[in-house]
């Protein structure tokens, strides 16, 4: 593995987020609390952005005045 891959696999993760309408820190903040009780390929697919994104919805909602973290694009 070069020394960019892990850049790369980063970046990756956080143009998935926004491709599919997660904002980036809030994704990347749940994935990096939950992974490691993922032991599972199921455990694991359940951190794809497109499953994460009504549950992260639905705390955003379920808090009062939470908004997401604003993005640079």
């Amino acid at each position: 593995m070069t020394r960019s891959a892990p850049r790369a696999n980063l970046f990756s993760l956080v143009m998935t987020a926004r491709a599919n309408g997660v904002e980036p820190f809030e994704y990347l903040s749940e994935v990096f609390e939950q992974l490691p009780a993922a032991t599972t390929v199921e455990a694991v697919e359940a951190l794809l952005p497109w499953n994460l994104k009504p549950v992260l919805d639905a705390r955003r909602k379920a808090v009062p005045g939470a908004t997401p973290q604003t993005t640079v694009t």
